[in-house]
C-alpha cells in the first residue's frame, strides 16, 4: 500500500529546471532603476559624497594629533591620582631677561650693594692687644652672568629653575679701600612667576687694591694683597633686590723678608646689606650714597 503511493507520487512530481540562469536578465531588472533615476538626483548624490569627505578631511586636519583634548588629559591624570597639569599663560620676561626671572634662560645683570660692615684687623702681634673692630659699612658693584643649570618643562614653557656664571665685583669701604673679587655666583628659583622667590648665594676670590696710607692720611696708593675670599647668600624677590648675608677675609702678607712697609696684616668683615638690580635705580643711588657718606663720616682707621 506504502508503496504504491510513493510510486504514484513520484509520477506526478514536476521535474527541476536544471539549465543555468542567464545573468543577462538580472541586468535588465537593474537596469531600470539607475535608468529612471534624472541626471540631477546622480549629481546631488556625487556632490552629497564629496561634501561629506572634504568635512571629515577638514575635521582631521583642524584636530591634528593625538587628538586628545584638555579635559581628556585631565580625566586621564586623574584616573591614574597624578597631579594636575598646570594651566600656564606666562607673559613675556622684563627688560630682555636684564633683571632676572625663571622665565630666562641665558642673562647679564649690573647689580650694587649697601651693606652694613663689622670690620677687624690684626695689629703688630708683638704688641699686646693690638686688634682692631670699628663699625663701617661696605659698597659692591657687580656684574653678573648667568647660564641656565636646571630647567624645567611644562607643556610648551620651559621655566629656569638653577643659574650658575661668573661673576666681577669691585668693593668699597672707608678709609679709601677698594677690593676686587672674582668667582662664581648663582640663584635658585623657588616659582615660575614674576615675583618669584629665589635664594642668591656668591663665592669669589678677593684681593686689595687701593688703601689710605698710613703714614699721610687723605693719600690713596696702590696696594699689594695676597688672594682672600667672600662669600654671601641671600634671599631674593623676583630679581629686583635681595637681603644679604655673608663675609670676607683678607689673608695676611707679612713675610720676615718684606720691609716693614708692604707687609700687611690679617682682616676680615661681616656684613649684612641691601643687593640690587641698577635698572630701578634705587640700588644704584644706595650705594653711591653710602660709599660717598662712608668717606666722610666715619674716620681713618688703624
Amino acid at each position: 500500500m506504502i508503496a504504491g503511493l510513493l510510486t504514484l507520487w513520484l509520477a506526478w512530481a514536476p521535474g527541476e529546471d536544471s539549465s543555468p540562469s542567464d545573468p543577462s536578465s538580472e541586468r535588465d531588472d537593474a537596469a531600470p532603476s539607475l535608468a529612471d533615476a534624472s541626471s540631477e538626483d546622480l549629481e546631488a548624490a556625487r556632490a552629497e559624497r564629496e561634501a561629506q569627505a572634504a568635512a571629515q578631511a577638514a575635521d582631521a586636519a583642524a584636530e591634528g594629533p593625538p587628538y586628545y583634548s584638555t579635559e581628556d588629559m585631565d580625566r586621564l591624570r586623574e584616573r591614574y591620582q597624578l597631579e594636575p597639569q598646570p594651566k600656564l599663560d606666562p607673559p613675556r620676561p622684563r627688560w630682555r631677561c636684564l633683571i632676572p626671572d625663571p622665565r630666562c634662560g641665558f642673562g647679564v645683570e649690573l647689580l650694587a650693594t649697601s651693606a652694613y660692615a663689622y670690620r677687624v684687623r690684626q695689629g703688630n702681634i708683638a704688641v699686646e692687644g693690638a686688634f682692631y673692630e670699628w663699625n663701617s659699612a661696605r659698597v659692591s658693584y657687580e656684574l653678573w652672568i648667568d647660564f641656565p643649570a636646571h630647567v624645567e618643562t611644562i607643556g610648551k614653557y620651559k621655566f629656569t629653575r638653577l643659574t650658575l656664571g661668573p661673576k666681577v665685583a669691585v668693593v668699597g669701604s672707608d678709609n679709601q679701600d677698594l677690593w676686587g673679587n672674582v668667582g662664581i655666583a648663582g640663584r635658585y628659583w623657588f616659582g615660575r612667576g614674576p615675583w618669584a622667590p629665589a635664594l642668591e648665594f656668591s663665592s669669589a676670590l678677593s684681593f686689595k687694591l687701593t688703601g689710605e696710607e698710613d703714614r699721610s692720611p687723605g693719600f690713596v696708593q696702590q696696594q699689594r694683597s695676597p688672594v682672600g675670599i667672600t662669600a654671601d647668600f641671600g634671599i631674593s624677590i623676583g630679581g629686583w633686590g635681595a637681603i644679604i648675608l655673608g663675609g670676607q677675609y683678607d689673608t695676611p702678607l707679612a713675610r720676615e723678608d718684606l720691609p716693614e712697609k708692604f707687609r700687611i696684616s690679617s682682616a676680615g668683615q661681616v656684613f649684612v646689606g641691601f643687593r640690587g638690580n641698577v635698572l630701578w635705580g634705587a640700588p644704584a643711588v644706595a650705594a653711591f650714597g653710602t660709599h660717598a657718606a662712608v668717606q666722610r663720616a666715619i674716620p681713618q682707621q688703624p
